[in-house]
């Protein structure tokens, strides 16, 4: 994969260095940023990587056949643990976590607690010749979570944005949130958005607010 394409492939993961329409690839784009051995992309690693699970695109298999040396797969296994850690000190549950960690390659305990703990003491840590620091780890990903929390404070009576930005990043596509929140402050959608709320987004809208299924997902989750 040529720069260029990683660029934008990246802007659709949601690591905004450049933004496109174009189909995403994210096994191969996970692949490519483990192979850059780019200390600025593997920082948006916990980002990417979340983003390609959200969408139920990331397959681990798919990407591990992409990394053809040891020292690239180890890498790309550091960079899984890393970012799980991650989720975890920031104390965030995702559905998909669950199926990821059936596989008994991703159930190393010591490796996930070896940097959980690099971000509990804010230690700097090497991760295959490459120096990353943990609190630029966490203020990269809170700001890609956090960058519509001004709009989110506009709603009413809504008192937790931090946990509804993360909800909301649960269910939308980054492009979706900013339409679905545009409509219910009343902001004036382009045609394209407006043809988009009511292709795609209203019907995620009106799932959301089926009362039966609400009352299925509480059954579900207890």
């Amino acid at each position: 994969m040529e720069n260029r394409e990683l660029l934008k492939q990246l802007g659709k993961l949601g690591f905004p260095l450049f933004e496109t329409d174009e189909i995403l690839k994210p096994n191969e784009t996970i692949a490519e940023v483990v192979k850059s051995k780019n200390a600025r992309l593997w920082e948006g690693f916990p980002i990417i990587f979340a983003n390609s699970n959200k969408e139920h695109m990331f397959n681990f298999e798919v990407a591990k056949k992409l990394l053809y040396n040891k020292e690239d797969y180890n890498s790309f296994m550091d960079l899984i643990f890393m970012s799980l850690a991650l989720y975890k000190f920031l104390n965030l549950k995702f559905l998909w976590k669950r199926s990821l960690l059936n596989n008994a390659e991703l159930k190393n305990t010591d490796k996930f607690n070896e940097f959980l703990q690099y971000f509990r003491s804010n230690n700097e840590f090497k991760l295959s010749q490459k120096y990353l620091d943990p609190e630029r780890l966490k203020k990269l990903f809170n700001n890609y979570f956090m960058k519509e929390d001004s709009e989110i404070k506009k709603i009413d009576n809504i008192h937790d944005e931090l946990s509804l930005e993360y909800a909301l990043s649960q269910i939308f596509t980054p492009k979706q949130k900013e339409i679905f929140l545009k409509r219910l402050q009343g902001k004036k959608l382009t045609k394209t958005e407006r043809e988009y709320f009511y292709r795609v987004v209203k019907k995620k809208a009106l799932a959301l607010a089926n009362v039966d299924l609400q009352r299925l997902a509480q059954q579900v989750i207890r």
